[in-house]
């Protein structure tokens, strides 16, 4: 029989604890039915996870309660089969406010709708990180006004896929894909945090893709070759404002998008950039990069509204937010161009700067330092050093590099474009 998927069927198995430690997984996760015990259920996850949970009936549905891990010396196949067969559904599943033993705190989780539970996630988690308004705003425009009044408890991965399949229509794949994960993330917030005991997000880890759209070999590879890096960089300079500005800092950095359209006047005093720490795992956070003097150019010829603390910094409707219209920009810059080059995304730009650095001799060490990248094994550990007389030599000599590439020396800048809303760098400093 083919090895793809097993007919449901046939996941039928007298469970013991030898043929569970022994049975290797053919799918990211398989749910095997105990023939001895008709209502339990061995799941196992790619990952390593071994649960038991047990079938029951609720308002003419089928569900499933988790009974506990699987362990050969705690909590075996025999446990499992007495734990399944005192199995109470009333008891068991979601006690009611004010039944011994249940806390007031545990209460408030059984009936919270899962737009309760977002604005605790909200308050509790995602106000730290980098990306706290952006993920705010996905998860209110998106999942509130189509799963906020479900109870959080009743949530099913369906309900998930079919937001994600509506939005993949309406909002496009990418969108409807990091919606999905931020679900996720809720929900694995809540698990992990183990406020319920019996809790298991229905939406797992998953640790590959699989189907028709599976990547072979790895991610993208993309690097732009000499004469596209010059028409882009052409492009983008003839292009000039918050977007040309990024593309070519991109390249002279080679940091992450995320870091440079988040980046706040604040953070770079003369020529260095001290990018702020962030709690958590934000990545690529708590460097201090001295830019080279092509770098700092670019930096005074973009445009800046007067209070706004942004480096790309925009205004909607009366609030500062960085500069978030990547797609729209992109398109207006390739028809700049004066003929089509292969697609490229903003990321592209950061593997041509890394590539670079690789082709002008600067050492592996310094150049993973310089991106970001954290240093492999026992380095990290024994290697404290900040490399910062390193990274500005590895940016000066990319910057230097580029600029021989694209025909220009690393000193020259090009007077700001003036606007009516914006100030020029110096004048917005003294304001």
């Amino acid at each position: 029989m083919s090895k793809a998927k097993r007919p449901k069927e046939n996941r039928k198995q007298r469970l013991s604890d030898t043929w569970i430690a022994r049975h290797k997984l053919t799918l990211p996760q398989e749910d095997w039915f105990d023939t001895v015990r008709t209502e339990l259920i061995l799941r196992m996850s790619y990952g390593g996870a071994k649960t038991f949970r047990v079938r029951y009936k609720a308002n003419g549905k089928t569900r499933t309660h988790k009974l506990g891990r699987w362990d050969p010396d705690k909590f075996n196949v025999e446990a499992a089969r007495k734990a399944a067969q005192k199995f109470d559904p009333e008891q068991h599943v979601r006690p009611k406010p004010g039944t011994p033993g249940v806390s007031e705190d545990q209460a408030w989780w059984f009936n919270a709708t899962f737009e309760d539970v977002i604005t605790k996630y909200l308050a509790e988690v995602v106000v730290n990180f980098r990306t706290a308004k952006e993920t705010e705003r996905c998860l209110k425009r998106y999942v509130v006004p189509a799963l906020g009044k479900k109870v959080f408890l009743d949530l099913k991965k369906s309900d998930a896929g079919q937001l994600r399949r509506n939005m993949r229509r309406d909002n496009g794949v990418r969108q409807a894909d990091i919606v999905f994960a931020l679900i996720r993330s809720v929900m694995m917030w809540v698990e992990d945090e183990e406020i319920l005991d019996n809790y298991e997000s229905p939406l797992r880890y998953r640790p590959k893709r699989r189907g028709k759209n599976k990547r072979r070999g790895g991610g993208r590879e993309r690097v732009l070759d000499d004469d596209e890096l010059r028409l882009v960089w052409q492009a983008a300079t003839k292009m000039g404002g918050h977007y040309g500005g990024l593309v070519r800092l991109l390249l002279l950095t080679a940091q992450r998008r995320q870091c440079l359209t988040t980046a706040k006047w604040s953070e770079i005093v003369g020529d260095t950039w001290y990018i702020r720490e962030e709690w958590g795992d934000a990545k690529g956070t708590g460097q201090v990069l001295q830019l080279p003097p092509l770098a700092i150019a670019i930096l005074k010829t973009l445009p800046r509204i007067k209070g706004n603390p942004y480096v790309f910094g925009v205004e909607h409707k009366g609030e500062h937010k960085p500069f978030n219209s990547f797609s729209q920009r992109k398109l207006e810059l390739e028809e700049l161009l004066p003929h089509p080059i292969p697609r490229w995304t903003l990321h592209d730009l950061r593997r041509t700067a890394r590539t670079r650095l690789e082709d002008i001799g600067v050492d592996m060490q310094t150049g993973e330092v310089v991106i970001g990248h954290a240093l492999p094994g026992v380095k990290r550990t024994y290697i404290r050093s900040k490399f910062k007389e390193k990274r500005a030599d590895a940016l000066l000599r990319l910057a230097q590099h580029i600029a021989s590439v694209v025909g220009l020396p690393p000193d020259r800048s090009t007077s700001p474009k003036g606007a009516s809303n914006v100030v020029a760098l110096d004048q917005a400093r003294r304001a």
